[in-house]
């Protein structure tokens, strides 16, 4: 199934597990992976994804190189991890300062070559996404972004990778649900709303994929305003 269908089926339908569903505030875990979830078609409320095994192989092993439990175990703690990283408040300070972005990169950014350029890189993007976002109606200036940064991306990616090593077999139903509760406190940290949430997802997909983002923006306009969407009339976390 290509990208682009499944961005129309996400149209057609939440999709809810009718016999195994997770409420309370095991749910509000859970729908931390809601925004790629509903990319991808499968289940909003269970640990479950509802996804076939031959999918859920081409995702983790084709796209992510998760090949078993010691794989999950590694790419999920850094999808956590990644919310961290201290260089990116370095990026967005230039980028609020751009009389003087040169001396601030290169004053507390690494030396190293690799290190400095991946970072540049990022500060180049951004010059071209915060524009496309503010234009599309998902921001209205740079602050917010600087306060949520890219958490619901990683955050998101996470806890709907956990959902597919659950149905490998290759977490177990404490561990995936440790897990998501991890990042659901971590989160916190970043977003206060699940509105933020889906911007936070929005923005860092585009620091990923580059501009057309009007499929994710559409999805998270359906989460948040679907009636049959577990995410409506949730409003904080």
């Amino acid at each position: 199934m290509s990208f682009f269908s499944k961005i129309l089926n996400a149209f057609k339908s939440i999709r809810l597990n009718p016999k195994n569903g997770v409420t309370g505030q095991r749910l509000d875990h859970l729908l931390l992976s809601s925004m790629y979830a509903e990319q991808q078609s499968a289940y909003l409320n269970s640990y479950e994804t509802g996804l076939s095994t031959a999918t859920i192989k081409t995702l983790l092993e084709d796209y992510w190189q998760l090949f078993d439990k010691a794989d999950a175990l590694e790419i999920l703690s850094d999808l956590q991890n990644r919310n961290q990283d201290k260089y990116i408040d370095i990026v967005y300070r230039a980028f609020e300062d751009k009389e003087n972005y040169v001396a601030i990169l290169k004053s507390n950014l690494p030396a190293e070559e690799e290190v400095f350029n991946y970072y540049l890189a990022i500060y180049k993007d951004l010059n071209n996404l915060v524009p496309e976002l503010i234009e599309e109606g998902v921001v209205q200036n740079f602050a917010i972004l600087r306060q949520i940064k890219d958490a619901g991306w990683n955050y998101g990616r996470g806890a709907f990778l956990a959902r597919c090593c659950f149905d490998m077999g290759y977490l177990t139903e404490e561990e995936i649900k440790d897990y998501l509760e991890q990042s659901y406190i971590g989160i916190k940290t970043y977003c206060s709303s699940w509105k933020e949430y889906t911007v936070s997802y929005i923005f860092g997909r585009a620091l990923w994929s580059g501009a057309n983002n009007n499929g994710m923006i559409q999805i998270a306009q359906d989460l948040l305003e679907n009636e049959t969407s577990p995410l409506k009339n949730k409003t904080f976390f």
